[in-house]
């Protein structure tokens, strides 16, 4: 909970600045490269998330591995997160900005689920679907899910739309046992 309120602060406070500068986008793909970078390399996430690890060697290793990579304001951002002790929150936080960011940009992400990969244009039918829903431009992250059987399942922030073969089964089932209960 606490790391929740953390990640909305601060993701607010990076957003803001990102925003002045017009600069949403490219502060994105800098604070998802930090992400990945951290994230695939294990030696140097145990580094930036240990608590035992002085400030100083966090902050060091953050200026070499990303010399060049980051705006000024970017690294700063990461180095107050060190000297604030809140590199933990650092995955919610991209996470909170990415949010505000595709708020302000009338993105919103679905997650796509289906029993077998659609094509290309079922994607595209599907995303145009959707945005006509929403009202938004729709980003769409597919995963495959074969217990579904088949139809797709999508969720969006909340929303949940369940249009899976599994569900209608489940469903007729369920009216099949109540029908036979009545019968009884």
């Amino acid at each position: 909970m606490l790391t929740n309120k953390l990640a909305i602060k601060y993701a607010q406070a990076i957003y803001e600045i990102a925003s002045e500068k017009a600069m949403l986008d490219n502060v994105e793909k800098q604070l998802k490269l930090v992400e990945a970078t951290i994230a695939g390399h294990a030696d140097l996430a145990t580094l930036m998330y240990h608590p035992i690890v002085p400030a100083p060697a966090k902050k060091e290793t953050i200026n070499r591995v990303f010399a060049g990579d980051l705006d000024g304001f970017v690294q700063n951002f990461l180095l107050l997160l060190i000297d604030k002790r809140r590199e933990p929150a650092l995955p919610a936080i991209i996470s909170e900005y990415i949010r505000l960011a595709n708020e302000a940009r009338n993105i919103a992400e679905a997650e796509v689920f289906t029993a077998k990969e659609l094509s290309a244009a079922q994607l595209e039918a599907l995303a145009g679907k959707l945005s006509k829903v929403t009202g938004k431009n729709i980003v769409l992250k597919t995963s495959i899910d074969q217990e579904l059987l088949g139809g797709v399942v999508v969720k969006i922030g909340d929303k949940l739309i369940d249009g899976s073969v599994a569900r209608q089964l489940k469903a007729l089932k369920a009216a099949l046992m109540t029908n036979q209960a009545a019968a009884v």
